[in-house]
C-alpha cells in the first residue's frame, strides 16, 4: 500500500490525525477532572432543566473550563473526520 501514497502525504496526514487524537485527549481529560471536582463539591440546591451536575460546575465557576473542554474534544474529533475523508491529490 506504500507504493499507491508517497511518504511525505502519509507523514503529513498522521501528523494530523495525531495532533487532532491529542486535542481530543486533553478535552477529555480536562472534562473529567471537572466533572470529578464537581461531583465531590455536589450542591444541596437545584433546579431541573440544567441539572445538579452542571448547576454544580456553575456555581464553582468552572462553566468556561467545561465548555472549552468541551469544545476541545469535538474540535478533535472534527480534525481526525476530516483527515479520515480526505483524499489524495
Amino acid at each position: 500500500m506504500s507504493c499507491l501514497f508517497p511518504a511525505a502525504y502519509h507523514i503529513e496526514n498522521m501528523k494530523r490525525v495525531l495532533i487532532g487524537g491529542f486535542i481530543s485527549c486533553i478535552g477529555n481529560v480536562w472534562a473529567l477532572a471537572i466533572i470529578l471536582m464537581a461531583v465531590n463539591n455536589l450542591t444541596s440546591g437545584w433546579t431541573t432543566p440544567p441539572g445538579r451536575l452542571l448547576t454544580t460546575i456553575s456555581e464553582l465557576g468552572m462553566m468556561f473550563f467545561f465548555v472549552l473542554s468541551i469544545v476541545f474534544v469535538l474540535l478533535g474529533i472534527v480534525i481526525m473526520i476530516i483527515e479520515y475523508f480526505r483524499k489524495e491529490n
